[in-house]
């Protein structure tokens, strides 16, 4: 009876010495290569550093993991990049314990922090293109805020403008982001970034459409639609759902299935809105498109060539590819926010809406009767006379009376009553009225009220003062 119980204490042992454990990576040093391979080892497989059974695989959120299951009660172990000179280090770049692990019969899940890397020793290289993003972003926040000033009247404008420079502010801010933070946070922001790929070619027609003056009403919120269901994906993935664990396999060389379908369906998306926004514009004299638009529509067309080439290339097998981590893309991305710039510092009434263009149906009329008020009853001798007082005598309003001078005499209000009196001055003067008056005695019969006035509109219209004049 004994042996019997002996047998089962055996077999109880047994059972509690075996379970099923997922180590997750969930931060790894900044200075980690991308292409490097990392393993876990112990005392389970006599430390051997390249088992292939301890590869740790990508998951569908970018973290690294690995089942194992293991017979014995206690586990010592460590994870390296393939040999002990690439042994994980302590933040000070010291040794670190052996990790332990006591054994349980439940599966479960441990997460796992390395800090450093015996042969890299803490070492981090700095990117001065960090600065640049920076920059980039701060514009992109700069013409937000400024929208709301350009397009105060123009809610349709302002939010379509906002829209696509709010998207630049976070593309770039998460550029900076990018190198600042760890490796697996890394490719969080790279599987966020893709999806707004699906946003790329409905910002390209909105602003495309503000720049242009054209009739946003046309415009379909559905074009956001790819983007919010691509958002949606990113998120499943960054929650490891098995069954997008599929995206993180390769698919065609070293393009993972993830990468293939996100951004090659988002850039192809892209490509066929600009060449509908290209076929949709007048190119021909006078009224092609802004030079704005050019730039814009040229720089876009060239970072999607770039696109297509970085995932030919990683079907080919070059393990460079990478198009979201290839900085210099970012820059050539970034050329529409300082064309903008440089637009909106040149001209501030860039984008706003063009005037009511309206035509004075009566303006023979009004010009007879202009010219009787002014050469027959002389009304520019009073030197109380203004711009109001002249549209009430002509039975007109203000903004017609400009508007007609404007456009019948090229003049505004002052400098056509002023040449008025300058002329009648001079009339005056030929007549002998100087020999009884001075330049300012005259001036003010004429209806000019002080000195200065007088001499400054009188060099205007004769291009001399009054003493050089009648010399």
């Amino acid at each position: 009876m004994k042996n019997y119980y002996g047998l089962l204490i055996v077999l109880c042992l047994s059972y509690t010495a075996t379970g099923q454990v997922k180590f997750v990576i969930e931060s790894l040093p900044e200075t980690t290569p991308a292409d490097d391979s990392i393993y876990l080892t112990g005392t389970f497989n006599d430390w051997n550093t390249t088992d292939p059974k301890c590869l740790l695989q990508k998951q569908p959120n970018g973290q690294l993991s690995v089942e194992m299951t293991f017979d014995e009660a206690v586990v010592e172990y460590k994870f390296t990049r393939g040999n002990w000179l690439k042994v994980e280090t302590g933040s000070q770049n010291q040794y670190i314990p052996n990790r332990i692990l006591i054994n349980r019969r439940q599966t479960e899940t441990i997460p796992i922090h390395i800090q450093n890397w015996q042969d890299l020793g803490g070492a981090r290289s700095f990117e001065y293109l960090s600065f640049y993003y920076f920059a980039i972003a701060f514009l992109s926040l700069s013409i937000f805020i400024f929208s709301f000033r350009i397009f105060k009247k123009d809610f349709i404008r302002r939010q379509t403008f906002s829209i696509v420079h709010g998207v630049y502010f976070f593309v770039y801010l998460g550029a900076v982001a990018y190198y600042i933070v760890n490796p697996i946070w890394q490719t969080y922001l790279l599987i966020l970034s893709q999806s707004l790929i699906f946003a790329w070619g409905a910002n390209i027609q909105l602003v495309i459409s503000v720049i242009e003056k054209r009739d946003i009403g046309h415009f379909s919120w559905s074009c956001y639609a790819p983007v919010t269901f691509a958002t949606i994906i990113a998120v499943l993935r960054l929650i490891n759902v098995d069954i997008l664990a599929f995206l993180a396999i390769p698919a065609v060389g070293f393009i993972p299935w993830g990468e293939l379908l996100m951004i090659g369906v988002g850039a192809m998306i892209a490509l066929f809105i600009l060449v509908q926004i290209i076929g949709e514009l007048n190119w021909n004299e006078p009224n092609r498109p802004h030079f704005i638009s050019q730039i814009i529509l040229a720089s876009h067309l060239i970072c999607l060539c770039f696109v297509f080439v970085s995932l030919g290339a990683g079907a080919l097998g070059f393990q460079d590819y990478r198009l979201i981590e290839f900085k210099w893309f970012l820059v050539l991305f970034s050329i529409p926010v300082w064309v903008l710039v440089i637009g909106l510092w040149h001209d501030s009434q860039l984008f706003k809406e063009k005037s009511h263009v309206y035509v004075i149906e009566n303006a023979n009329e009004m010009l007879s009767n202009l010219r009787e008020l002014m050469e027959s009853q002389k009304v520019y001798q009073d030197a109380e006379l203004n711009i109001n007082r002249l549209a009430e005598l002509l039975g007109t309003k203000t903004h017609i009376l400009s508007k007609l001078l404007n456009e019948h005499y090229e003049q505004n209000f002052r400098d056509f009553v002023n040449s008025y009196r300058v002329k009648e001055f001079i009339n005056q003067a030929h007549t002998g009225k100087l020999q009884k008056l001075t330049f300012l005695g005259l001036a003010h019969e004429v209806g000019f009220n002080s000195k200065s006035t007088f001499n400054l509109a009188f060099k205007k219209i004769t291009n001399k003062s009054p003493r050089e004049y009648f010399k």
